[in-house]
């Protein structure tokens, strides 16, 4: 028999690690040009499902300049152009003046998290200085910053569960963001003064991120400078960073040096600073150079890609700046060596003055926010979806299909079904505590309590969000009083097994979410798996009875929910608190849900409704579900959201075993 390892809230982590590409050997870059292309293909493939949905075709930019600032040399315009339609990009350009018809070359501007998004003291510098220097220079808000925030403000933040809120329907933020600069590249060089041939990308914290990504994706760019944004995906495994920086499955089939590869051979430079987060270190960006070097190498240029570290903390100071000016007057305008060029005087402006729509001005619906965005985009994958057959033997086929698509979604893409080992079962004063290994490395503990009597009516698992609930918990003492052995348990990253981390903007599975993420296993996929492994624990254990019930509370009503559609073994479900659907009744912004229940596309495939049917013809009890929002669904709402699963129980004329209530 296999031994359990112990308990412990290292446990997770350490299974993150385990699945990352190292973790296999050394990740060695291609030996040939050919060798390259057939990985940066895959690599290709692999951006293409994690980025999401995308327009098909590229709407108008109607552009509107909302006003001009004069200024000694240069002008500022405040602007915005529709990126997808109906929905439109805040940003400010700034231009040499006078204009020359087709003489400047560009550069795309991207912010990270700072205070004021586009506007900002830490971005205002490096805009104003390039127009100075002879290049138009576009600065854009990102989704959900700056202005384009819910409430435009100091400090806004378009993280934690209001930006993971667009990963059930296949919009993540980083595919949004990449999107978006493409139209922005798309805008620069529809404008007369522009030189279409002589196009940059420059942007320092999650404005490096961006830069990284649309310098490897869009060819239309010449040069590419991330700055503080560049180091491994790797390193995300080990700390806190912005929903906006997580690309969904992306240590399943790449690597931060595969997107630097694909910047060749056009020129790029590297910018870290010495006393940065670990994801952004000079180390970590190092590794991931040293890869891509290879191919710049292969293509004949090694000239063209270059690192320069200098001794600070995050930021896009002077000196990081003038070392961009150095690089820019090299590859776009052909002076010089690539060596720092001193930065021109400048004037910063008030935040005011660069608003394209001024406090007390209002918005236009147009410029849309992270919650109405993910409202209308959750809306239209509903609408997507077919609709309840109408009749039970169609049902069954299509349902077999919905379990493979669902497993699909929740489980990384086919990872291969596991079965749990054996239980390990341990006498103690407080009963019976059980040792479960659902995946090596992975310990889950449980404590089975049981009915008083000879004959016990059943066995009842019994989930929480927390973890293993007290044997004087109110919910257990009641199943005891009714006959039911009660099994309740920590699921992995729940419990004994979460890892140390804090919270984030409130949410407490917030890194663990992402970590899950990044390696292709979302979070909800590992706790059904977990779910399912101890109801394989119930059939090792002596004395226990059927049927077995599943319930679930709060947050992990859901896992209750997806155990029970993947496992027919639960004869009956009941879930207090349910989320009631993935897409809210109304824009608002998430709360109280736990992060790791927003997988990414599950809308693609499913809704909890839907999910919901896949229990029919069990007897299946929904009490109290809740909005995304946190508020409780009501009554109406419950009937819209719930009318799919109505529709199968009455397939199998079972409309009786189905009670939904508010309460």
């Amino acid at each position: 028999m296999r031994q359990p390892t112990e308990p412990t809230n290292a446990a997770f982590s350490k299974f993150i690690k385990s699945s990352l590409p190292s973790s296999r050997g050394p990740v060695v870059a291609p030996a040939s040009p050919e060798a390259w292309n057939a990985r940066l293909s895959r690599v290709k493939e692999g951006l293409s499902r994690s980025l999401g949905h995308m327009p098909k075709e590229a709407c108008d930019l109607a552009p509107e300049i909302l006003g001009v600032i004069n200024r000694d040399g240069y002008a500022i315009e405040r602007l915005t152009f529709q990126s997808r339609p109906g929905v439109r990009v805040t940003a400010n350009l700034y231009r040499p003046e006078p204009k020359l018809a087709g003489s400047c070359p560009a550069v795309l501007s991207v912010h990270g998290h700072w205070a004021w998004a586009r506007m900002d003291v830490h971005v205002q510098p490096r805009c104003i200085a390039l127009a100075r220097l002879g290049y138009v220079v576009l600065c854009v808000d990102a989704f959900g910053a700056g202005e384009r925030a819910i409430e435009p403000a100091s400090g806004t933040y378009h993280g934690a569960l209001t930006g993971g809120s667009l990963w059930p329907a296949g919009v993540p933020l980083i595919g949004l963001q990449v999107y978006d600069n493409r139209r922005a590249i798309d805008y620069l060089i529809s404008r007369p003064e522009v030189d279409a041939t002589k196009l940059a990308i420059t942007g320092a914290s999650g404005g490096g991120n961006q830069s990284l990504y649309a310098g490897a994706l869009d060819e239309r760019i010449t040069a590419v400078v991330p700055v503080c944004g560049v180091g491994t995906y790797e390193a995300y495994t080990e700390t806190a960073c912005c929903v906006c920086e997580v690309l969904p499955g992306g240590l399943a089939y790449a690597t931060t040096g595969d997107l630097l590869a694909m910047v060749a051979p056009r020129p790029l430079l590297v910018i870290n600073a010495s006393k940065d987060a670990i994801q952004f270190s000079p180390g970590e960006a190092k590794k991931s150079l040293d890869y891509a070097r290879e191919r710049f190498t292969q293509l004949g240029v090694p000239e063209k890609v270059a690192h320069v570290v200098v001794d600070s903390g995050h930021d896009y100071n002077q000196a990081m700046r003038e070392a961009m000016y150095g690089w820019l007057e090299r590859w776009l305008h052909g002076k010089g060596d690539g060596s720092p060029v001193p930065e021109p005087a400048i004037v910063l402006e008030e935040v005011e003055t660069l608003r394209c729509y001024p406090e007390g001005t209002p918005r236009p619906d147009s410029v849309a926010t992270i919650p109405v965005f993910a409202l209308a985009e959750g809306r239209a994958r509903l609408a997507a979806l077919p609709p309840a057959p109408d009749h039970a033997p169609r049902w069954e086929a299509e349902s077999d299909q919905l379990k493979a698509s669902l497993a699909e979604i929740l489980d990384g893409h086919g990872r291969p079904a596991l079965k749990a080992g054996p239980v390990r079962v341990i006498k103690d004063a407080g009963g019976e505590r059980l040792e479960i290994e659902p995946e090596r490395g992975i310990t889950l503990t449980g404590r089975l309590i049981r009915a008083a009597g000879a004959n016990p009516a059943g066995t009842t698992l019994l989930l929480r969000p927390d973890g293993m609930a007290a044997a004087d918990d109110p919910a257990i003492r009641a199943l005891l009083n009714s006959g039911q052995d009660v099994l309740t348990v920590d699921l992995r990253a729940i419990g004994l097994g979460k890892p140390p981390t804090s919270a984030v903007r409130g949410v407490v599975d917030h890194n663990e979410t992402e970590w899950s993420l990044w390696v292709d296993k979302p979070l909800l996929g590992l706790w059904i798996r977990d779910a399912i492994a101890w109801l394989d624990a119930l059939d090792q254990i002596a004395g226990l009875r059927r049927p077995y019930t599943i319930i679930g509370m709060g947050g992990a009503a859901l896992m209750a929910l997806g155990a029970a559609a993947l496992d027919d073994r639960p004869a009956s479900v009941r879930l207090e608190g349910v989320l009631a659907s993935y897409v809210a009744e109304g824009p608002g912004e998430w709360s109280g849900v736990p992060m790791g229940l927003l997988v990414p596309r599950i809308l693609d495939v499913a809704d909890v409704g839907r999910i919901a049917a896949l229990v029919a013809p069990r007897p299946l009890r929904i009490v109290g579900a809740v909005e995304p929002t946190g508020r409780p669904a009501s009554a109406g709402r419950l009937s819209e959201v719930f009318a799919y699963t109505r529709d199968i129980y009455g397939l199998y004329e079972a409309a009786g075993k189905l009670e939904i209530t508010t309460s």
